[in-house]
């Protein structure tokens, strides 16, 4: 073998992690025919398909084909990882929007240096969820189609960008596991953040209360009506966030 392939960090960390039961799965069949069935595949000597069956097989001295890929840039690179990842992959719903989104940016950057390039305007810089929550009719055709191509509805993808967004660690990595399903865990947030803001609401009734009124009204006008305002808000977003995601117009 003339080719020592490479490993870098930013390619194998675009790709999801198998599970401690594919690898053992994957080790086993590697070791059981002493071969590889299947090329780790190469750019410019850089692996892009094949980190676990490269490594299986150089702790077990076992023999490995390389395939090398022609691909325009390392942005191309990338896409091809991800494309490779949707196609091959048994990703859980969570994992497969992750992908998608992640090759929406890429594809995206490449069109803005192409642009650029060109000598056409550069747009903005904002990230895909940032932009994903703009309402027009570009933003609304990207989650549209972002959602068609991981498989799940618009509804689930809110949900997930949500606990992406607003979740604990914890919560995301169930949710990217496949443990615990996109539109339990949004519950899950949701009752977390109405108890939050129930409890924020409980605080300004406890100081309206302790403090009357008119006494803080009257030393301090304008604190009187942001705590007015305050409370206001808190009672309009556990309404809203009381109302069952079934019920609620998808964003």
């Amino acid at each position: 073998m003339n080719i020592l392939p490479i490993i870098d960090p930013e390619f194998k960390g675009l790709i999801p992690s198998l599970s401690s039961e594919e690898r053992e799965q994957l080790e086993q069949n590697i070791i059981s025919k002493r071969k590889c069935r299947d090329a780790i595949v190469l750019w410019e000597g850089i692996i892009i398909d094949g980190h676990n069956r490269y490594e299986i097989c150089v702790k077990h001295g076992i023999e490995f084909k390389v395939e090398e890929l022609q691909l325009s840039s390392r942005e191309a690179a990338k896409v091809w990882i991800l494309e490779n990842q949707l196609a091959r992959r048994n990703l859980s719903k969570a994992m497969r929007i992750e992908v998608v989104m992640l090759k929406e940016e890429l594809l995206r950057k490449i069109a803005r240096k192409k642009q650029s390039e060109a000598g056409g305007d550069k747009k903005s810089e904002g990230s895909l969820l940032s932009k994903m929550k703009q309402p027009n009719d570009e933003q609304y055709h990207v989650r549209k189609d972002i959602a068609a191509e991981s498989g799940v509805s618009e509804g689930t993808l809110y949900s997930y960008t949500q606990v992406k967004e607003h979740g604990s660690p914890e919560l995301l990595a169930s949710v990217q596991s496949g443990e615990l399903k996109i539109n339990t865990a949004h519950r899950l947030l949701t009752k977390e953040i109405i108890k939050q803001l129930s409890r924020a609401d409980k605080m300004y009734k406890f100081i309206s209360e302790a403090i009357p009124p008119e006494g803080l009204q009257a030393a301090n006008p304008e604190m009187y009506e942001k705590l007015a305002d305050l409370a206001a808000t808190l009672r309009e977003l556990i309404s809203k966030l009381a109302i069952r995601p079934e019920e609620r117009s998808t964003p």
